[in-house]
């Protein structure tokens, strides 16, 4: 058995150090048996005892390196101060240290290689894991690091979002993918407007098409259309007349408002002459019904005969035509070019003539003082015309305004057609808007139709009448699915009268409630009767 010469605690003669403290276990010979015998002590004190400056472990005096960490104990070169200490029979360390005269610098572990299960070899091992690890996850930690600032300078590209909800439901206004583009010259054999510069005029005033049809989506939300427009593009990049050839939908005042809009267009100005570009526009309340807007568009051009006239026409107010330099009309007039000038006083020189030539004249403007004769001095005899009587100019007739002013005149003198509105294609004039009834819809198509030029007329007029029909049929369906099945509505304009009989008062109240709720109209009076059973009880 072996001993620890510090702590006193026992070991098999296979261990050669304490767990506890590191110490070399030590045997001593029994004096009768000639045997090792272990030293048994409480206490061993031990003044010199030296402490490890990395981990505390205690090391006994003479030691060079900790024998839990491994770290040195003392400096280099204390072993050429003190002598070797002698080998310990049971210490593989001091065999190896004598083994070894070079010196502690060159003892490696493996001259303990033969110590046993309890050599502090393995607390080595586990810190040299520890520090393996440590240097691993800072390598990590660093490279992360590294990638993360890599990102930062060079990001990645990001795969391209999917459109939104409500992006997938935005109007959309665009030319028909289907349908090219038209270009055609006012002369034959000459383009001088390609279809590329005119695609890009259509993308740079593509917001103003879309804030028309954004209006007219605000009165009806499901409201799609699909048209050609016809512009006639001047030289100098104005457009001096537009037209709807064809439309999916008829609603001619959006058509009025698009072709507005797009005969305030600015092209950029070319040298040649003018050119007629249609474009097939199409306006739907979300890109998914597009292609069926387009689909009806293709439809109808398939069925459209080139002699038929447009749906509507329009032609901006204040456009002349741009005249070239060198035209007859663009030099001056001859009646102007004359001027009446006079050398001398009573000198008269006819219209048109070269103005005499005059002498050497003073710094005052005043003729210089001359040589001549008296005879030379003398002033030309004048000359008398005998002055025409002025001609008497014919009262030539006013000019007659056009045919759309004066139907829009004829319409306005009447007061129950002032909401109507019109336009005209030719001698064919299509009238608009909203009359009182029926029969002031007839009398606005006769004031049109008797108007001097027009050929023929579309009514597209609506009534107010209609429109209160309309809204009393809604709430009639709304009180029967109420219940209130003896209830009677009438609709005056934005006015209801309801009457009928009910079983409770609360029916009579749930009425109103259930009328004003089925119809933009308020209740101003309720003629609804309660049951007489109701009223006092059987």
């Amino acid at each position: 058995m072996k001993s620890c010469p510090r702590c006193g605690k026992q070991y098999p003669d296979s261990e050669g150090f304490c767990e506890t403290d590191g110490a070399s276990l030590a045997a001593a010979p029994d004096s009768a048996s000639g045997r090792f015998t272990t030293v048994m002590s409480d206490e061993t004190p031990d003044p010199q005892r030296v402490e490890c400056p990395v981990c505390g472990g205690k090391a006994l005096p003479g030691e060079v390196r900790c024998n839990y960490c491994g770290a040195r104990l003392r400096p280099e070169g204390w072993e050429r101060l003190e002598p070797t200490p002698p080998a310990e029979p049971g210490n593989p360390r001091s065999l190896a240290a004598a083994e070894n005269p070079a010196g502690p610098e060159e003892f490696s572990d493996a001259s303990v290689s033969a110590a046993g299960p309890g050599s502090p070899r393995k607390g080595r091992r586990a810190l040299t894991i520890l520090g393996f690890s440590g240097a691993a996850v800072l390598a990590l930690a660093a490279g992360a690091w590294f990638a993360v600032y890599l990102g930062s300078k060079h990001p990645s590209p990001q795969p391209p979002a999917r459109p939104s909800a409500e992006a997938t439901s935005a109007p959309t206004v665009e030319l028909a993918k289907q349908t090219p583009l038209r270009v055609q010259g006012d002369i034959v054999g000459a383009l001088a407007r390609d279809a590329t510069s005119l695609l890009k005029a259509f993308e740079d005033n593509k917001a103003g098409l879309a804030n028309v049809y954004s209006n007219a989506l605000s009165s009806g939300p499901s409201m799609a259309d699909g048209m050609v427009v016809r512009l006639h593009i001047l030289p100098n990049g104005g457009v001096d007349n537009g037209a709807v050839r064809i439309s999916t939908s008829s609603n001619p005042s959006f058509d009025a408002e698009v072709v507005e809009a797009m005969t305030s267009w600015k092209f950029t100005p070319i040298k040649g002459s003018g050119v007629t570009a249609d474009y097939p526009v199409i306006f739907a309340p979300s890109p998914s019904a597009a292609a069926a807007v387009e689909s009806d568009l293709n439809t109808k051009l398939a069925s459209l005969s080139p002699s038929e006239p447009p749906e509507y026409a329009f032609s901006p107010s204040g456009t002349t035509p741009a005249v070239a330099e060198g035209s007859p009309s663009s030099m001056p007039s001859s009646a102007a070019a004359g001027a009446v000038t006079s050398a001398l006083p009573g000198a008269a020189v006819a219209v048109g003539a070269p103005a005499p030539a005059s002498g050497p004249t003073t710094l005052a403007g005043l003729p210089a003082p001359s040589t001549a004769t008296p005879t030379e001095l003398m002033p030309p005899p004048r000359v008398r015309r005998h002055r025409r009587p002025p001609r008497v100019m014919a009262a030539l007739p006013p000019p007659k305004p056009p045919l759309i002013e004066r139907v829009n005149s004829e319409l306005r003198a009447n007061r129950r057609l002032r909401r109507v509105q019109a336009y005209s294609n030719g001698s064919v004039v299509t009238i608009f808007g909203k009359v009182f009834d029926d029969n002031d819809r007839l009398m606005a198509e006769r004031t049109v139709r008797g108007t001097d030029g027009v050929s023929a007329v579309i009514n597209n007029l609506t009534t107010d009448t209609q429109e209160w029909m309309q809204n009393q049929t809604l709430i009639t369906q709304a009180l029967q699915n109420a219940g209130l099945n003896n209830v009677q509505v009438k609709v005056i304009g934005r006015s209801a009268y309801l009457s009928g009989q009910v079983k409770t008062e609360i029916d009579r109240e749930r009425a109103v409630t259930v009328a004003q709720g089925a119809a933009p109209v308020k209740v101003r009076e309720n003629l609804i009767t309660v049951a007489i059973g109701n009223i006092l009880g059987f």
